[in-house]
């Protein structure tokens, strides 16, 4: 007579068996692993169609953990010194680091243009400027003034975009070699959405 129990126990013991190597990893191939899939942080930039003399915000890079956000500036000639704020989400991305674009390096300047960068609250701050005798540059199309990196710190979405609240404590603008405004635009809406899953 068949122990129907015994054999019950049996196939159950053989089908958890199985679904556990099964959910292990056989890879098959030598003892390597499947990779581990991720999605990217995203960057939604809210300029659609940049004019002369805009300064917005745009995706460079992005990866499972780090997003990078170029400041781009579009046709605007007579540019030598910059300064900025821009506010982040600080629940969600911790600023990391920046790289300096190529528009105030152009014509091979005599003197390395000088970067400041401050963390304040939910905003970095940054001045940027040529130095001494070199010369103003001008942006053909959109050129990048510098790149700001930014790290995951949790899962979620918010605005990245300057800060032109009455609590920013750096202003918006950009000067020629002679310290005169020149007519940059940095917004409203010159940022983005940026996603973090």
């Amino acid at each position: 007579m068949i122990d129907r129990r015994a054999v019950g126990h049996r196939l159950r013991l053989s089908l958890v068996c199985a679904t556990v190597i099964l959910v292990s990893g056989c890879s098959g191939g030598g003892g390597g692993s499947d990779p581990i899939t991720c999605t990217n942080l995203s960057f939604d930039r809210a300029l659609t169609t940049p004019a002369t003399n805009d300064v917005y915000l745009d995706q460079a890079a992005g990866t499972c953990s780090t997003i990078d956000i170029a400041v781009l500036v579009t046709g605007l000639q007579g540019i030598w010194s910059v300064s900025f704020d821009v506010s982040y989400p600080t629940g969600f991305l911790a600023y990391q680091s920046f790289t300096l674009g190529p528009l105030l390096q152009k014509g091979a300047p005599l003197n390395t243009p000088i970067v400041v960068i401050h963390t304040s609250g939910n905003d970095v701050q940054v001045t940027m400027s040529r130095l001494g005798s070199d010369p103003p540059v001008g942006a053909v199309g959109s050129e990048s003034l510098i790149t700001l990196s930014f790290a995951r710190v949790a899962s979620g979405s918010g605005f990245i975009d300057f800060d032109s609240s009455g609590g920013s404590t750096v202003g918006e603008i950009i000067l020629d070699d002679h310290g005169v405004a020149r007519p940059a635009v940095f917004g409203p809406g010159h940022g983005g959405m940026v996603l973090i899953p």
